[in-house]
């Protein structure tokens, strides 16, 4: 029993060839820093999970004991299972938890699931893990060292991998959190357009808007919109960074990108209901600013859709 245990931990189905155990360390880097870095690592602002995070676990049915525990336990198993993979280390125990994880995900979560032909990528995820749970660590693995420990010397790849892990974690994860001075190209006053599409006749519509950015505290701004031909639908709404930076109102950080021409782009993402008929959708605002540039694009993909389509979008000058 104690051999198969050591073995289910800390083994590996693959056979001992150099250049196929090379191919599989790159896969696991690639699988479990993605998922460490993109997934765990914006969750790790608290000890136990993201408020918007755990309305979601809570709306999966995951209630007992409380949806914090299962949250919490998500998020850590996201981080930790990433890096786990990434190292090799209990590479089969962190691939099966995470391929639980993503079962959730692209199975019960989606409304119509497609399990060998749909083109989501929580699905191609959770098949990744998968894989690594039947594969195990390889050649190239902590868990290989700890199966030979008396042979201690540790194969350069594993150790290229281990200053890979530390490379991304310290770059990798501040990429995404934004601050108050993220937005500051964009205060000031603005004049545009906003396209929208007419959901009654499915046809985009252009009318006329300008815009004023305003900073109001370190982690606070408005963003008004004045419409030239409607001034009644005039608005101003309140931002505020928060979560260390990770969650803009309700709305989660999924990416914060300096482009090649200068400007920043932010996604922020949060789950609601669109349409005439109101339908669960994912939707995600993309701000893109510079000096000279400002837009606003609001994207929806309703559930068991594969892609998102543009609801509007501002674009500004000045």
């Amino acid at each position: 029993m104690k051999q198969l245990l050591r073995q289910y931990f800390f083994g590996s189905s693959l056979n001992d060839n150099k250049v196929l155990n090379a191919g599989w360390l790159l896969f696991r880097l690639h699988l479990g820093l993605s998922i460490a870095i993109h997934a765990g690592w914006p969750k790790m602002n608290t000890i136990t999970a993201p408020g918007w995070f755990t309305e979601q676990v809570a709306g999966l049915g995951f209630t007992f004991p409380s949806p914090d525990f299962w949250a919490a336990m998500a998020s850590w198993g996201e981080f930790a299972g990433g890096i786990c993979i990434a190292l090799g280390f209990l590479t089969r125990f962190s691939a099966l938890q995470l391929a639980f994880q993503f079962f959730v995900i692209a199975f019960l979560w989606f409304d119509k699931p497609e399990p060998l032909t749909g083109m989501y990528f929580q699905q191609t995820l959770f098949w990744g893990f998968v894989l690594v749970a039947f594969a195990g660590g390889g050649r190239y693995s902590l868990d290989r060292v700890i199966m030979n420990r008396k042979k201690i010397n540790i194969p350069i790849p594993a150790k290229a991998a281990i200053a890979c892990l530390l490379l991304f974690v310290t770059t990798g994860g501040n990429a995404q959190t934004i601050n108050s001075s993220d937005f500051k190209s964009a205060t000031g006053k603005w004049t545009g357009t906003l396209t929208y599409l007419d959901y009654t006749s499915n046809k985009p519509v252009t009318i006329k808007v300008n815009a004023a950015v305003e900073m109001k505290s370190e982690n606070q701004f408005t963003l008004a919109f004045y419409y030239t031909d409607e001034p009644a639908e005039n608005e101003k709404n309140n931002y505020v960074i928060k979560e260390n930076g990770t969650m803009v109102n309700d709305m989660q950080l999924i990416e914060r990108t300096l482009q090649a021409d200068g400007s920043l782009k932010i996604v922020l993402e949060r789950k609601g209901l669109d349409g005439n008929d109101p339908k669960s959708a994912t939707f995600r605002q993309v701000m893109v600013m510079a000096e000279k540039l400002f837009t606003i694009t609001k994207l929806v993909k309703f559930d068991g859709e594969e892609q998102f389509f543009q609801r509007h979008q501002y674009s500004f000058s000045r």
